[in-house]
């Protein structure tokens, strides 16, 4: 008895997931129907039902959060060095305007990198 059961409920999940299916095939559709002709005339029915199938899958969503997480590190990254970059050269600045101070580019380089040729 209970194998039936299993059964309907795998048989109920396909619906909803076919229901799901058009819904977003339809939203594809109505989004591509705003496109310019040439490219509408790109994008079959078949390509548009696989995308929406993708979406569905759930792994595109995944693979496009790992992909912004790596993008906020590097953004980070970067940031962190732009001002590590920029205190170095404030550093050379104020070690030229005679104000002696222990810059870190006077620590790496024994002078301003602008200095070196």
């Amino acid at each position: 008895m209970d194998r039936y059961a299993g059964a309907g409920d795998e048989a109920a999940d396909r619906a909803r997931q076919q229901e799901r299916h058009y819904q977003l095939l339809s939203a594809l559709q109505s989004l591509v129907k705003e496109l310019p002709s040439s490219f509408q005339q790109r994008l079959s029915y078949t390509t548009l039902s696989d995308l929406a199938l993708a979406l569905l899958d759930g792994t595109v969503f995944e693979i496009v959060q790992g992909l912004l997480e790596i993008q906020h590190l590097t953004e980070k990254s970067l940031y962190n060095q732009r001002l590590r970059l920029q205190n170095e050269h404030r550093g050379c600045w104020l070690l030229n305007t005679s104000v002696f101070t222990q810059s870190p580019c006077v620590m790496s380089y024994g002078r301003c990198p602008r200095q070196h040729s």
